[in-house]
């Protein structure tokens, strides 16, 4: 992969791409009203732009998936119920009440990923279908790759899915036994590579794929072998920095080495998730994907997306971030301190 031809707007994840970039190719496919949408996105990740509504959505439907991996919030019980919050899953008809009100702010993306497995849910082709048809024209999610199944494939690829990312995090059976504790690394490519000929067989243009590795240090040496084992077979291959969605304690043997002692990025630091999200966990309404209830913006119940996103809370913490001043809010603070974390003396 030609590591020139990388795209990021928040230096946590980066996107190779061995043709033009991906966003290009998608511009050409769904026309005009796309390129704005990315445009407005670059501006919002620049902290250039407020807009009235959110750009995209992250539905966090479930707390559903089968696999236990090292580094992911379902590997802690304990931490995945305070994630939870003791809701119930958002229903069929609160989503539909979320995507009509979009519609009419003409908010374009969304996905159905959070601390799930997308694929466990037998109807979820339903949900894209029910967003495509009204209007949001980049919708995205990752799976794993375990129950992707031929017969699931083609559903996918008929649904009006605009990009699918396989996330797999290792090269190797070995790698991917430390990190899934599972041995079925081969299946899931035979799983994928079926996908990728189903969609060039039947002429499909969507959706964009992509393979997603998160760098952690199990699979640190492994990261120029991913980028070249699927740069000829997907759209794009992404590297994902490491984040601990429960605690330094937990997290800290997985950091990679190079992120360690970034001191300086972390004083610089601003997150753009409140300018371009908003995240709905079952019916709470947040303004990022991190796990913090003091972060709470509305709940599905009482409230609607655009009353939560210009509310004076919501309103108060993304002027933190532009005016670099995230550590006012402890979760915030809490967040970029493990995205930047300090090597510890007793660590080495």
């Amino acid at each position: 992969m030609n590591k020139e031809n990388i795209y990021t707007t928040d230096g946590r994840v980066k996107h190779f791409s061995q043709e033009e970039d991906v966003n290009a190719k998608l511009a050409r496919m769904l026309g005009e009203r796309f390129v704005r949408y990315r445009e407005e996105w670059d501006a919002v990740n620049k902290f250039e732009l407020e807009t009235e509504y959110p750009l995209f959505i992250q539905f966090d439907l479930n707390r559903l998936c089968n696999l236990r991996c090292v580094h992911c919030l379902q590997r802690y019980p304990e931490h995945l119920k305070r994630y939870s919050g003791g809701q119930n899953p958002l229903s069929w008809k609160g989503y539909q009440r979320v995507v009509l009100e979009s519609e009419e702010f003409d908010c374009p993306s969304l996905t159905l990923c959070g601390i799930n497995e997308p694929l466990i849910m037998p109807d979820m082709e339903e949900y894209i279908k029910y967003a495509h048809k009204h209007g949001f024209i980049d919708i995205m999610i990752n799976t794993n790759g375990v129950l992707l199944t031929e017969e699931r494939s083609k559903r996918i690829l008929d649904c009006g899915l605009t990009r699918l990312r396989f996330s797999l995090d290792a090269a190797s059976l070995d790698s991917y036994r430390k990190i899934r504790g599972r041995d079925d690394y081969d299946q899931v490519i035979k799983n994928i590579e079926l996908f990728l000929k189903l969609k060039k067989d039947g002429g499909y243009k969507l959706p964009i794929t992509g393979a997603n590795f998160c760098k952690l240090s199990l699979n640190e040496h492994e990261e120029d072998k991913f980028l070249d084992f699927w740069r000829d077979k997907v759209d794009i291959v992404t590297t994902q920095t490491f984040t601990p969605l429960v605690s330094e304690k937990e997290g800290y043997s997985l950091y990679p080495s190079d992120q360690f002692d970034q001191k300086e990025s972390l004083e610089q630091f601003k997150c753009a998730q409140p300018f371009q999200r908003v995240v709905v966990r079952d019916y709470v309404i947040y303004p990022c994907c991190y796990i913090g209830n003091d972060l709470k913006i509305g709940d599905l119940k009482t409230d609607t997306i655009y009353r939560a996103w210009n509310s004076k809370k919501m309103r108060n913490i993304s002027d933190l971030h532009k005016t670099g001043q995230y550590k006012k809010n402890k979760t915030c603070n809490y967040c970029a301190n493990l995205f930047f974390p300090q090597k510890r003396a007793d660590n080495g």
